[in-house]
């Protein structure tokens, strides 16, 4: 689920961006001296979240304090070290300062103070932010994924009322069909009636609308509830999945196939907004 915080207090200001995931995967951004803080973070961000790609970034804007400092004794053992190598291979050059200078290691930053209670007011007021927009969208995704179920509904009802209608006229149907290909033979008409019931049989898809509109029920109580779980909104989805392929495997309709159809891309629309929900 996406979304955005921004918290400021003491010198620090946090920004945090959260995008979806399906499980809660957190990157962290801070300067060298809050290093330590990485495990309290954490374990605040994961008190209010569980799933989603949340990044942190933290920026400190008083840095006067900040103070360089230099390793003297590590400077002069790679100084030491150069001239002894230099002699050792007559190089003529002399070691100069922008050598040993350029040994990183000699610099160390001084940390400057910290007031951790400061940084975690800023933390928590980006964390609050962020919840507040991460529930705006869940309202939004809510809302769309409730309207789906409701097209879902449209599609099955229009299925039910073509499935009455394929019974009442699979006989006359399958009796012109006999007709067109045998022609003036006389047609029997009790055959007509069993070969018709067995078609209509193996055609008929009365538990699986039934089912599916079971679970259309279900997945809207879970939505109105608040309660938002993936597993067991993914879980509805793959038995929705399975009833209207089933429907579809049945049918001999077109208008049926096509309502299967638009019913899969519902369906798919709609596994897609439950990876957003947290």
């Amino acid at each position: 689920m996406t979304g955005y915080g921004r918290g400021e207090a003491g010198g620090f200001r946090v920004e945090i961006r959260s995008s979806n995931h399906k499980n809660i995967d957190i990157h962290i951004n801070v300067p060298y001296y809050l290093f330590s803080f990485d495990p309290e973070i954490r374990k605040r961000v994961k008190r209010k979240f569980s799933r989603g790609r949340i990044e942190i970034y933290v920026h400190r804007q008083d840095t006067e304090n900040v103070k360089l400092k230099v390793n003297k004794s590590l400077a002069r053992e790679y100084y030491n070290a150069l001239v002894s190598l230099k002699d050792e291979l007559s190089i003529a050059d002399d070691v100069g300062i922008d050598i040993i200078a350029s040994q990183r290691d000699i610099f160390v930053l001084d940390e400057p103070e910290i007031n951790a209670g400061e940084f975690y007011d800023a933390l928590e007021i980006a964390l609050e932010e962020l919840q507040k927009s991460r529930i705006e969208e869940g309202r939004n995704l809510v809302d769309d994924i409730a309207g789906r179920i409701g097209m879902l509904r449209t599609y099955i009802n229009r299925i039910e009322d073509k499935r009455e209608d394929f019974a009442a006229s699979a006989r006359q149907r399958l009796h012109d069909r006999i007709k067109e290909l045998l022609g003036d033979v006389p047609v029997d008409e009790s055959r007509i009636i069993q070969e018709t019931a067995i078609l209509v049989e193996k055609s008929d898809i009365t538990e699986e609308i039934v089912r599916i509109k079971s679970h259309l029920n279900q997945f809207e109580e879970v939505l109105k509830s608040g309660n938002i779980i993936g597993k067991k909104m993914d879980f509805f989805i793959q038995e929705l999945r399975r009833e209207v392929n089933t429907t579809g495997s049945k049918s001999q309709d077109v208008e049926i196939s096509t309502n299967v159809v638009e019913m899969k891309h519902e369906l798919e629309k709609i596994k897609e907004q439950i990876q957003n929900l947290q």
